[in-house]
């Protein structure tokens, strides 16, 4: 770059107007502004510069946090303990005059921040506004919550500048994609670092336990893909048609073109809207099936378009007589917006029949599972990329926005099936929990599903469910509480069979730093 070109004058501008940009950042619109100054007047350039910066700086919309995107660790759990004091600061003055009203000044700061707390309620009870002054004067929870935003605005940042593209950052911003990277090696040395061990001396390092865990990318892979597998060897037997349905976003979703143009319809949507766009269409459909009592089983894969933009992939099984009834009710919730924009018809909703004599449902879906799991078994990406690099941003991507990459669509649940994996054989081998037992511990998920009441059977029906305890501290016989002094979620205990309650968790464990 020609930094000869910038007049001596405009140093301190340019470096003023770069500063609040994350440092990879700044090289692209120096870039940019260098190259206006080559072929545009000065005014011009400066005044480009200054827009490119104003549109970045209104695409955060919580004000308290610009400046913070070239943050490190150090300086993000430095301000944590700023938010935190003041946050104790705001409840020592204002909670004499009561604690809704120290509730209600506490939220608002927190949302200033960027932060909108899951656990929020539109009429908070007492416990409720509890939860989040506690959380509000921990450090430690503001540094989680600050690094998710400080992610989330850079990534609103990389997209405002136009660098997430096939042409230029695929899927998510080079950045993050580093930042995770980084966020995986640091809990993957922790793990390497802490021992778990329980009331019978056993010890293991927390990493040895994650290698066995469906949080074991392998695992979590060969999961899905057996559970695929059955649901399919299922559909023959009940002779059930397969369809393969994707579903995307209207263009004004969608930031960039693949050649890396600004598409001029994107509104300024983010990641999450598009998701949230996406999760209401499929509401309104499953509502239609619902009422016109279609049956659909099967699974969804949510990835991101080259400009991160979601779009979702489903498999789903469904009685032959009711393909033509979900086809079109896709049609109908998939074009209900935008209905006339060029190109819906054909790119909003696409639909692929599965015939078993040409190849494998599970086949049609199984590249989309390797690509957002770990990219093994693929020869490239969708664009052209490196597979395994595609696999790691665009887990990165789905981290950032916090997306739910894949999720079951009817059928037995899961969980049971993971707990039996636990058990040893039953001695009354007829016995319908040993039946469903034994499925799970041979990786047949058609015979557990056939056990728990098929794919159809109402949830309160279910044979097997999973029964929940609050730990109890083992010295004090109390319940145990969290570090903002509240019970600990329930945890898994075991399962229900019968009214006979089965421990699939006898032991229990203390955590240390090896």
């Amino acid at each position: 770059m020609n930094l000869d070109l910038i007049y001596s004058d405009d140093w301190p501008f340019v470096n003023e107007r770069l500063s609040s940009l994350p440092e990879p950042f700044q090289k692209n619109v120096l870039a940019a502004y260098l190259k206006d100054l080559e072929f545009k007047s000065r005014r011009e350039a400066n005044l480009g510069l200054i827009e490119v910066t104003e549109a970045t700086d209104s695409a955060i919309t919580h004000r308290l946090n610009r400046g913070g995107l070239n943050f490190d660790e150090n300086d993000l759990k430095a301000l944590s303990k700023i938010k935190a004091d003041h946050c104790l600061e705001l409840y020592r003055l204002i909670s004499s005059k009561g604690k809704e009203i120290a509730y209600k000044q506490i939220l608002s700061f927190v949302k200033d921040n960027g932060i909108e707390p899951s656990f929020i309620k539109e009429n908070p009870a007492d416990n409720d506004m509890d939860s989040l002054i506690r959380r509000s004067l921990n450090p430690t929870w503001w540094h989680r919550q600050l690094r998710r935003v400080q992610n989330r605005d850079i990534e609103i940042t990389a997209r405002e500048l136009n660098l997430v593209s096939s042409a230029r950052q695929i899927y998510v911003s080079d950045l993050n994609h580093q930042r995770h990277q980084q966020q995986k090696r640091e809990q993957k040395s922790y793990l390497e670092n802490m021992l778990a061990e329980n009331e019978e001396g056993d010890v293991f390092l927390l990493s040895e336990l994650q290698e066995s865990s469906v949080s074991n990318p392998y695992v979590k892979k060969s999961e899905l893909m057996v559970r695929c597998r059955g649901f399919e060897n299922l559909a023959q037997s009940l002779g059930h048609s397969g369809v393969f349905i994707t579903i995307t976003c209207p263009s004004r979703y969608h930031k960039a073109y693949k050649n890396g143009a600004i598409n001029p319809k994107h509104d300024g949507s983010s990641p999450n809207d598009a998701q949230t766009y996406l999760q209401g269409v499929w509401a309104r459909i499953r509502a239609s099936l619902d009422r016109q009592d279609i049956r659909v089983y099967g699974f969804r894969v949510v990835e991101p378009h080259h400009d991160g933009t979601p779009h979702w992939h489903m498999l789903f099984f469904v009685e032959p007589d009711n393909i033509e009834g979900l086809n079109s009710t896709f049609l109908r919730y998939c074009l209900e917006e935008d209905t006339d924009e060029k190109g819906a018809m054909e790119n909003r909703v696409k639909f692929i029949n599965i015939d078993p004599n040409k190849g494998s449902a599970t086949g049609y879906i199984a590249k989309y599972i390797a690509k957002n799991i770990n990219g093994e078994d693929l020869e490239s990406g969708i664009y052209g990329e490196n597979p395994l690099v595609a696999a790691e941003r665009v887990t990165a991507w789905a981290s950032v926005w916090g997306i739910r990459q894949f999720q079951q669509i009817g059928g037995a649940p899961v969980s049971p099936w993971r707990e039996l994996r636990r058990l040893e054989q039953f001695k009354e081998l007829e016995s319908l929990l040993e039946q469903a037992r034994s499925a799970a511990d041979k990786s047949d998920w058609e015979g557990y599903q056939e056990a728990m009441g098929g794919v159809d059977c109402p949830k309160a029906d279910r044979p097997i469910t999973i029964v929940y305890w609050n730990e109890v501290d083992t010295d004090t016989g109390e319940m145990q509480t969290n570090q903002y002094g509240e019970l600990k979620a329930p945890s898994i205990y075991g399962l229900r069979f019968n009214d006979e309650i089965i421990n699939t968790r006898p032991h229990l464990w203390k955590i240390y730093r090896a």
